[in-house]
């Protein structure tokens, strides 16, 4: 059963299975059902044929004088008189001349039954692909919401918690859901279909039967299903109870130290060889329950085709004289009915489990979809003009989980410049400058530009004004013209190329094999940290922003990639204000200011030499960040403290 039709209702609207490529599934499923129609047919008649030898004998008089009525399909139909239908086969030899000899109707019903095997499976395999094709469109429209609604809420996800989870889904969880879909589509058409076609068959051949042979089928299926499903739940329970006991068997492994120190070594061999005890119990119950539920379902399988044999088989007995005696053709007919009747009811079973998966998924999807982002734009937002005056923070606050980040911090930050923030926790400066630009809200207290809230103008114009370039996150797979434009129009090649060269990005551009038009990323080439972090100021440069924010690079580099770096901030601090998330000590030794956190507020403001003489937890914090010493510098190869 499915457990949240509403979530699945919101993903696959009931409607769409009549609409588009979903009814190109059902449609050719409903011919295949004919098809399937006509092979039951075909298979009755060719019977018939076989058991009269495909010939017709009539008594005359005395038993044991007989005449020959005819061959072919007349004996055919002679042979399915009691039926409704055999006048159909009678016109159907008429019609076919050549079908009056035994040899040209039976070649003719084998080679019509393999027409009808291959359209039959020509059918199928193009409702499949229309069932793939509905749900790889509905899979596709799902990654794109959640693509989407990724890019809203990624940008307060500062700590990246449920990154992993998004991707998984993305990925892993809508792939599942796809198959899911195409599972039920198939199982669900495939099985309706047939079942029905079985059930009219039948039917026709002989009501009675048909009906008397339902009832018990039908109670042995749903009674298998029912057990089927009882096994299931209680051998996950003990899945569960097994996945338990082992991370318990795991737990001395993780406490070797604690065992060894307090000798309770007999304590844990004990204690392990319980909990294995257990464990290999719930294994062995699982592995019991699996060969029980196999051994039962065919126990009742057995049952139920038995007793579909026994009516069966007592009608096929009966005298020919008596009216509910079955030829065997209607028997081989019946059984072939119930046969694939039975196989059409596993279908819809399968159908209701990947429904169920899909629906599991599809619940986890939209309560995500759901989320509302922590970061929106207010009614009536005005336009928001380049920093003029100061950047403000008024008793902001700012929480990761429990621990508070900012707490009530104050300051102002002059227009114009370049500062660098600075924290013994390197994620109080990062949440700083995620203020600014908005990828996340204060929890209390205000953030101002030149005295206007920043929660009353609009994004759009406020990332314009505050761009952050960082060497991490610097480009997206495709040319290196699309990194730096974004793909907008409006920046010619030589803006471009202008910016390029103002942030040293140029000289090794032209020495990429198709320069501005290489392809940059996953399928394309690579790029050191060094060029990463001028192609992302490249880009910010081209847009002119008044505030910008530079997550400096720290990873190893040459002395000749330091250089370029420096020079380009240095260019790129003419007319704005530039705000630094230092890596290097020259940078400190270079800006006009630095602003020190402490336990979520500004400890102390002045520049790196004014800090050194006057505050004693900056010469700590410098001494923890730079000196050589304290990275595991030997005498023997130590050379000045600090970084270059």
């Amino acid at each position: 059963m499915n457990r949240h039709p509403d979530s699945l209702s919101q993903v696959f609207p009931s409607r769409q299975l009549v609409r588009g490529s979903a009814l190109g599934a059902l449609l050719w499923q409903l011919i295949a059902a004919v098809v399937l129609s006509g092979l039951l047919m075909v298979a009755v008649l060719g019977t018939a044929l076989l058991d009269s030898q495909g010939v017709a004998l009539i008594h005359v008089g005395e038993p044991d004088q007989m005449e020959v009525q005819g061959q072919g399909f007349s004996a055919i139909a002679w042979k399915l008189r009691h039926h409704f239908w055999s006048a159909a086969v009678r016109l159907s030899g008429q019609w076919l001349p050549s079908t009056e000899s035994v040899s040209s109707t039976l070649f003719l019903l084998i080679t019509v039954s393999l027409g009808l095997g291959v359209l039959l499976s020509l059918a199928t395999a193009v409702s499949q692909k229309y069932a793939v094709r509905t749900a790889g469109r509905t899979a596709g429209q799902l990654r794109e919401a959640i693509h989407r609604h990724a890019l809203r809420m990624g940008i307060s996800d500062l700590l990246s918690d449920q990154l992993a989870g998004v991707l998984s889904m993305f990925s892993t969880e809508i792939t599942e859901l796809e198959h899911s879909l195409i599972q039920w589509l198939r199982g669900l058409f495939r099985g309706t279909s047939f079942l029905v076609v079985c059930a009219v068959v039948a039917l026709l051949i002989d009501w009675l039967v048909a009906f008397e042979c339902i009832v018990p089928s039908l109670a042995c299926w749903l009674l298998i299903r029912r057990q089927r499903e009882r096994h299931r739940r209680t051998q996950l329970l003990h899945e569960d109870h097994a996945a338990s006991e082992l991370k318990l068997l795991e737990e001395g492994i993780r406490r070797s130290r604690l065992i060894a120190g307090y000798h309770l070594e007999k304590l844990e061999q004990d204690r392990f060889s319980r909990h294995l005890s257990r464990y290999q119990a719930h294994l062995f119950e699982v592995e019991r329950l699996q060969d029980r539920r196999q051994r039962l379902s065919w126990l009742l399988g057995l049952i139920c085709w038995s007793l579909v044999f026994f009516l069966i088989g007592s009608r096929l007995l009966l005298p020919a004289s008596d009216h509910q005696h079955l030829t065997l053709a209607d028997a081989a007919g019946l059984l072939g009915c119930f046969l694939l009747g039975w196989f059409s009811l596993e279908s819809l079973s399968d159908a209701a489990a990947g429904r169920s998966r899909a629906a599991a998924i599809a619940d986890r999807v939209t309560r995500y979809l759901k989320t509302f982002p922590e970061v929106g734009q207010a009614v009536g937002a005005k336009f928001l003009q380049p920093l003029n005056r100061a950047i403000e923070f008024e008793s902001v606050c700012w929480m990761a989980g429990s621990r508070k980040v900012l707490d009530g911090l104050c300051l102002k930050i002059p227009a114009g410049g370049s500062t660098a923030i600075v924290a013994f926790d390197p994620l109080e400066p990062r949440v700083l400058m995620s203020l600014l630009p908005r990828f996340i809200e204060p929890l209390s207290g205000r953030v101002l530009i030149d005295g206007q809230d920043l929660t009353l103008v609009t994004l759009e114009s406020l990332r314009t004004e505050t761009l952050t370039v960082s060497g991490t996150e610097a480009w997206l797979t495709g040319t290196v013209h699309e990194n730096i434009s974004g793909g907008d129009s409006r920046y010619s090649l030589t803006q471009v190329t202008e910016a390029a060269k103002q942030a040293h990005a140029h000289q090794f551009i032209q020495k990429l094999p198709q320069g501005y038009e290489t392809v940059i990323g996953e399928h394309g080439e690579q790029l050191d940290l060094s060029q990463s972090f001028r192609l992302a100021l490249a880009r910010a440069l081209l847009r002119d922003p008044a505030v910008l924010i530079i997550d400096e690079p720290g990873g190893d580099m040459s002395e000749d990639s330091k250089a370029l770096i420096e020079d380009a901030c240095r260019r790129a601090m003419r007319d704005r204000t530039v705000l630094y998330l230092p890596n290097r000590l020259s940078t400190l030794r270079a800006v006009d200011r630095i602003i020190l956190l402490n336990r979520g507020r500004v400890e102390v403001i002045g520049t790196h030499e004014v800090l050194l003489e006057t505050s004693a937890l900056y010469r700590h914090w410098e001494y923890l960040r730079f000196n050589e010493f304290r990275h595991g510098t030997t005498f023997a190869n130590s050379g000045p403290a600090g970084q270059s």
